[in-house]
């Protein structure tokens, strides 16, 4: 009896093997390659497709190697790049990636890890070909997002050798050594301050060339004006030369006297004759 059991639960767990070993299951964020004695038979639920689910193979002869379908990832550690100035920077830049022919990353690379390996050197060399061909501060600054589409460009025509397609590379640190970072801030403290020399001269130009037109155009208005009033004074003084000479005598007070002086002389000359008459009537 007791033999019996035995030769059962062998069978049962010879069964578990083989239908172990029979059976898998393909997620929907995975894709699959069949290998038989080591050569590639068929890829299932490859980027693009969309195939999961329960398969089978053939035990012991068969084997199943699977790498993600999904967009993934790596940060590149820090590298130090001379730009065309050739000051140096230390950049930090990071990837995305996803494998779109499995087939052919297994044959290049055969594990993520080594493919992701062969990527972050394609990266590395990427950097420094095009970031050495330019001046720091288009690195920087200026020319930055420029810079990442081109290395990223870069990049995908050789990942493509290992069945990967490059989505996206970022620069998310660019900065300068330190020893240098003071004397190239300086240097564009000054460039700024030169610039904003520039800015300031040339409002002054403006607001001497704005001041001048007003003047003109304030003299122009102010002659026009006294123009209109001699015209309408010598039309008056020639209808009434009484008004006239009432008017010259206010402009003479107005001129002779300012405001508080005392009166040292009685006003009873002809001068002061239309402060004691509004007609201005001879003295008596």
């Amino acid at each position: 009896m007791n033999r019996f059991l035995v030769l059962v639960a062998g069978a049962a767990f010879a069964a578990l093997v083989v239908i172990s070993n029979t059976f898998f299951i393909v997620p929907q964020t995975k894709q699959a390659i069949v290998l038989q004695f080591g050569e590639q038979q068929t890829v299932i639920n490859r980027w693009g497709t969309s195939q999961p689910g329960l398969y089978m193979k053939v035990p012991l002869v068969q084997s199943v190697v699977f790498f993600d379908k999904r967009n993934v990832g790596f940060t590149l550690a820090e590298q130090l790049i001379v730009g065309s100035d050739q000051e140096r920077l230390v950049v930090d830049a990071f990837a995305r990636y996803r494998i779109v022919d499995p087939l052919r990353f297994y044959q290049q690379a055969t594990f993520e890890e080594r493919g992701q390996q062969r990527l972050e050197t394609i990266l590395e060399s990427a950097l420094r070909q095009t970031l050495g061909a330019v001046r720091t501060d288009e690195i920087i600054s200026t020319r930055r997002a420029e810079l990442m589409h081109k290395i990223a460009r870069q990049m995908d025509a050789e990942a493509r050798g290992l069945g990967v397609q490059i989505i996206d590379v970022r620069i998310r640190q660019a900065d300068l050594v330190p020893e240098v970072q003071e004397r190239v801030f300086e240097r564009m403290r000054t460039e700024r301050q030169r610039v904003a020399a520039e800015i300031r001269a040339d409002g002054e130009r403006q607001k001497v060339f704005i001041l001048a037109q007003a003047n003109e155009k304030n003299q122009k208005t102010k002659g026009e004006g006294d123009a209109r009033r001699a015209e309408l004074f010598n039309s008056s003084f020639g209808r009434d030369p009484e008004f006239a000479g009432f008017y010259r005598s206010m402009q003479a007070y107005e001129k002779a006297i300012p405001p508080g002086t005392q009166m040292v002389v009685p006003p009873d000359g002809e001068f002061f004759r239309y402060l004691r008459d509004k007609d201005g009537a001879p003295g008596r």
